[in-house]
């Protein structure tokens, strides 16, 4: 099962050099929402604690939504989902390589928002290293919902507003972790930091649990 995940991770991650525009549009949809609700709401606004991290995981949210939809799309379009399914566990398989490939360009689509909010916002970071380990922990929480909702509605039409909809209710418990977590990292309070990025880690193993059960009857 490992080696069928890898190989459908392994398959994204061409996909994704090939065919470059789902992620360049995540990463300029990020950027851009970024630096655009840091304008409409103010500069010293958006530095307060609190509203630069929600700013960022709000941001993250639909640039997860943009990229798990561009990489089922493709899917859709080259006829190759059927294959993927043909084979011993390939729903398992597809639904893990899915995470594991959209996580890793999350990771790319946040280091580089991450790094424009704080250089635009001139953000002070007591402790960058809870910082980083509660952004991973985020990124790495916030596929599996998106996935399990974009299979969900792989066969309506409008599934682009369908996502959004349906993964919002259930993340917004994680976002107001990532918040918290992030804003305690940024003030440099340790143990609510810490606090904040295990229940991230809790809700993230929780919403992969729950694809990895639900995922192969949806695409039935």
């Amino acid at each position: 099962m490992l080696r069928r995940v890898l190989l459908v991770a392994g398959r994204e991650a061409r996909a994704d050099r090939r065919q470059a525009d789902g992620l360049v549009a995540a990463i300029t949809f990020m950027a851009v929402l970024v630096l655009l609700l840091s304008l409409v709401v103010g500069p010293h606004v958006a530095r307060e604690r609190g509203v630069a991290p929600a700013l960022f995981w709000v941001a993250l949210l639909f640039a997860a939504v943009i990229t798990a939809q561009r990489s089922f799309e493709r899917e859709l379009a080259d006829d190759a989902l059927d294959g993927v399914l043909a084979l011993p566990g390939g729903r398992d398989a597809l639904y893990a390589g899915k995470l594991l490939a959209i996580a890793g360009s999350l990771a790319a689509v946040a280091l580089i928002g991450g790094l424009l909010q704080l250089v635009f916002l001139d953000l002070d970071v007591a402790l960058p290293g809870h910082l980083a380990i509660a952004a991973a922990l985020g990124v790495a929480a916030l596929p599996p919902i998106v996935v399990l909702d974009v299979v969900l509605t792989l066969r309506l039409r409008a599934r682009a507003a369908l996502v959004p909809i349906l993964a919002l209710p259930v993340l917004l418990p994680q976002l107001v972790a990532g918040t918290n977590a992030v804003t305690a990292a940024i003030a440099g309070d340790e143990p609510t930091a810490v606090a904040w990025s295990l229940l991230i880690l809790a809700f993230g193993v929780i919403y992969t649990v729950l694809g990895l059960t639900i995922v192969p009857t949806a695409i039935e």
